[in-house]
């Protein structure tokens, strides 16, 4: 099974990497960005993909942590030889997302990322809301007729909300969505 937890900057995926690590140590559990090396939309895909195959690779589950909407995922091409996809995106207030990108210090405190969540919130709910966004510019080797081109597709995204909550309350969280998807409902 691979466990994509996804969120634009700001949403606490690093600083849920350790604590999921010990939470839920029989999922292999990895940062997105150990192998990203910058680009656009294009490599992200292609990286992506590298990480899809290396789940295929890893006896167990796999745990993904990354800015990886739905839509790309379920378009990777080596997707359909997974055992299984579960999807979580990780959402906070626009407040607190600035907040803690302003303490963080990196830049990434901008109209433009609050805009990105925005548009992650509206993907994870509805796969027809503006695909441009991961098809322009994208990787020629995506399948986006997997989702894109079946309305009747089963989208099985789930949007967390975790302004009011400590890491630990949100880890311990996800741990119940590994087991039971219906546990974020």
């Amino acid at each position: 099974m691979l466990f994509v937890i996804s969120g634009a900057s700001g949403s606490g995926k690093s600083t849920l990497l350790p604590l999921l690590r010990a939470v839920c140590p029989t999922v292999q559990w990895h940062d997105f960005d150990e192998r990203w090396k910058g680009g656009g939309t294009a490599e992200r895909q292609q990286l992506l993909e590298q990480w899809v195959q290396t789940a295929l690779h890893t006896e167990g589950d796999f745990g993904l942590l990354g800015q990886c909407p739905l839509g790309e995922v379920l378009a990777a091409p080596s997707t359909p030889r997974l055992r299984g996809v579960r999807h979580l995106l990780l959402d906070v207030g626009d407040v607190e997302r600035i907040r803690r990108l302003h303490t963080r210090g990196d830049g990434l405190a901008t109209q433009d990322m609050l805009n990105w969540a925005a548009w992650m919130r509206a993907h994870e709910a509805y796969p027809d809301w503006r695909p441009d966004v991961l098809m322009e510019g994208g990787w020629d080797d995506m399948r986006w007729e997997r989702w894109h081109d079946h309305p009747d597709v089963f989208w099985s995204g789930t949007t967390f909300d975790v302004t009011e909550l400590t890491p630990e309350q949100t880890a311990q969280r996800i741990l119940s969505w590994t087991t039971d998807p219906a546990a974020m409902s």
